[in-house]
């Protein structure tokens, strides 16, 4: 698909085929190392300048509802003179939705497509925001979790907690290389792009920085959630041992006891029947009650 205003065109290729590849290679006169790239998934963001264009390959997180996984999603784009072109395999929701609605509106036209590279950060700026719901999604999760530990489910939150941890740790890994790569970006303004494009690229990197701190915030809140609910199951497995642990001391005790009048060498009638041994064990019963009171291991 391609969207022409005034000078600067955008052509969108969603999931490419040969064709397209071919319509790059022949009439755009990309080079086939590009080609190539745009073929197999790139495994980290880069910047690659020639001579008439720009190379640039991003990762953009996209939450996948049905495995409850963060997943970098790549986005490939080739700056030339008056011509910016995205190539993507997988969805993005995000892009898409920004290309038709500047296709159906004049106005945003005018507002963004002033030059190849007020577009382009344009793009990046909607693509880093777009990172926000799904932070504050994360953060709503965190306050679930937080919330059904102190409600005594810290065992059916430890799958929970590892979840939304993996969640963090493939965010951090799609946003943490960007920021070098943008700053890249940034310093090319006036040599490629022949405008001053400072304001718009630092308003991305401090998009990027928001993001990250906001990952670092969250990735910080869950270690010490996740530090509560094993403190949590420690004490509960603490307070399962020692009953354990006093019911065995009363078993042993009542046994050793009943063991030591039910001897043949000594007679039942001498010590007061069954009264002595009764007693004994109800004494004992008391003492040992008290000591793990007294603990307060019960």
């Amino acid at each position: 698909m391609e969207l022409k205003y005034q000078n600067v065109s955008w052509l969108n290729f969603a999931n490419p085929d040969e064709k397209d590849l071919d319509f790059l290679k022949t009439e755009l006169k990309i080079a086939p190392s590009v080609i190539q790239q745009l073929l197999n998934p790139n495994k980290r963001p880069k910047i690659e300048e020639y001579e008439n264009y720009l190379f640039l390959a991003m990762h953009f997180p996209i939450f996948d509802s049905q495995n409850r996984q963060t997943l970098p999603t790549e986005l490939d784009f080739i700056i030339a003179d008056g011509q910016l072109i995205t190539i993507y395999q997988n969805t993005n929701p995000v892009l898409e939705s920004f290309f038709k609605d500047c296709e159906k509106s004049t106005e945003l036209q005018t507002l963004y497509f002033k030059n190849t590279g007020f577009l382009l950060f344009s793009i990046l700026d909607k693509l880093v925001d777009s990172c926000l719901p799904m932070l504050d999604h994360i953060y709503e999760k965190i306050e679930e979790i937080e919330k059904h530990i102190f409600q005594g489910k810290e065992s059916q939150m430890l799958k929970e907690i590892a979840i939304l941890k993996r969640d963090i740790i493939d965010f951090r890994r799609t946003i943490k290389p960007q920021r070098s790569v943008l700053e890249t970006l940034a310093r090319k303004d006036l040599r490629f792009f022949k405008e001053n494009l400072e304001m718009i690229s630092q308003e991305v990197i401090g998009s990027e920085i928001r993001v990250w701190n906001i990952l670092e915030n969250h990735k910080e809140m869950i270690e010490a959630i996740e530090k509560t609910n094993e403190s949590l199951l420690s004490f509960q497995i603490s307070r399962v041992m020692h009953a354990l642990t006093y019911f065995s001391i009363l078993l042993f005790t009542l046994t050793f006891i009943a063991s030591f009048f039910s001897m043949k060498a000594i007679s039942p009638a001498h010590l007061g029947g069954a009264l002595l041994p009764g007693g004994i064990m109800v004494l004992a019963v008391i003492i040992i009650s008290a000591v793990f009171k007294w603990k307060k291991w019960i």
